[in-house]
Order: structure tokens, then sequence, then C-alpha cells
């Protein structure tokens, strides 16, 4: 598998808030897993209470983590304030690099 992962916050409900996360760069490697192995990426998150009232303050209760090409996904517990406006992006992801 090659690229980046889809990265969003979600609410209670799961449902997404707000932007999902930018991608970081734009070259990707190529990483094969065997089964049971594991991939890294690097996810950098900002501070939505520094973004004012146009954020639109929520609380999102996980990150909905997709794998690249995939419509299957995971929620990763994470209870934090999110921005619930579109126009305000709060996270980046990298592409995917080979486990150490």
């Amino acid at each position: 598998m090659d690229g980046f992962p889809g990265v969003s916050y979600v609410d209670v409900a799961g449902a997404q808030i707000g932007a999902p996360a930018d991608r970081d760069g734009s070259a990707s490697t190529l990483v094969s897993l065997a089964p049971g192995a594991s991939t890294t990426t690097t996810l950098r998150q900002t501070n939505a209470q520094n973004y004012g009232p146009e954020c639109l303050l929520v609380p999102a209760v996980g990150l909905r983590v997709y794998p690249p090409g995939a419509t299957d996904s995971l929620v990763l517990p994470q209870e934090i304030p999110a921005c619930s406006a579109a126009s305000v992006v709060l996270m980046t992801v990298g592409t995917l690099q080979p486990a150490s």
C-alpha cells in the first residue's frame, strides 16, 4: 500500500466534525505488509481553541482513520475540542512509512 491515510475528528454518533486532515507532502513510498504487520505515519494536530469564534468549537470523541484507498475505518478514542467549521483545518497527515 502507499499514500496517505484519511483522518478526521468524529462526534459521539461517529459523524465527521469539520475538515479532514490535509496531506503533508506529495511523495509516497510503497509499503509491503506481511499479515499482522503495520505501518506508521506522522499526524500533526493544532489546538482548536486558538481559532476563535469562526472555529465553531465542539467536542470530538475520536479520530476516524482510513487506510489509503479504503472505505473501511477505525475510530481511535481521543476526547479533544475540534472545529466544526470546514474552513479550519486542524490536522496534517504524512505518507505511510514502514514501521520500525
